[in-house]
């Protein structure tokens, strides 16, 4: 009878640490998704900056400017309305898949051909425009401002990775796929 009541009071431990063990994994999964939420609000006013500068050039003919870049193929306009767009679908896909190494991978190229985009527009050198000085002074300062997000963002998928690697946790990451996720850089 000893024996028995043992046997049941050990795998009542082993079951309700288990259920508190996956809900840990589960609560650090949904956190990792909050986190993204913050870091798309800050990232979607790159797309509103974008559209500013693109409607104040095209009611001032002056900022457009009449030179062209043969080596880009496009004009610098074009590129950066693609490039927004482009993180507009990178940022969709990451809030219905954050874990996925490819949504991250997608996510990081978009933002840097939006950044690439935004620096030959204004670079003096390669492309005679006239941004107002105020769009320019913004998109420094949401450089500033996402700093944070993404740290906060990998902060959450840091505590994430670090739980399911830890070895009683490991075995029901194991069962239930939780698959580790990709910080962004």
């Amino acid at each position: 009878m000893l024996k028995s009541s043992w046997f049941w009071l050990l795998v009542a431990l082993g079951v309700f640490w288990s259920l508190g063990a996956y809900n840990r994994l589960v609560r650090l999964r949904a956190a990792i998704g909050q986190q993204f939420v913050s870091l798309e609000s800050v990232l979607l006013q790159y797309q509103e900056v974008v559209q500013q500068a693109v409607t104040s050039a095209s009611t001032s003919p002056q900022l457009w400017g009449s030179a062209y870049l043969p080596e880009l193929d496009v004009d610098p306009w074009t590129r950066l309305q693609v490039s927004a767009g482009l993180l507009t679908v990178a940022m969709a896909r990451m809030q219905s898949h954050p874990l996925e190494p490819d949504s991250t991978q997608a996510l990081q190229d978009a933002g840097a051909a939006l950044q690439q985009a935004w620096a030959s527009l204004i670079h003096p050198d390669a492309y005679y425009v006239n941004v107002p000085e105020a769009l320019q002074q913004r998109w420094l300062a949401l450089d500033l401002l996402v700093q944070p997000e993404v740290q906060r963002f990998n902060g959450s998928i840091a505590d994430y990775n670090h739980a399911i690697a830890q070895y009683p946790a490991a075995l029901l990451a194991t069962v239930f796929q939780f698959r580790p996720a990709q910080a962004l850089s």
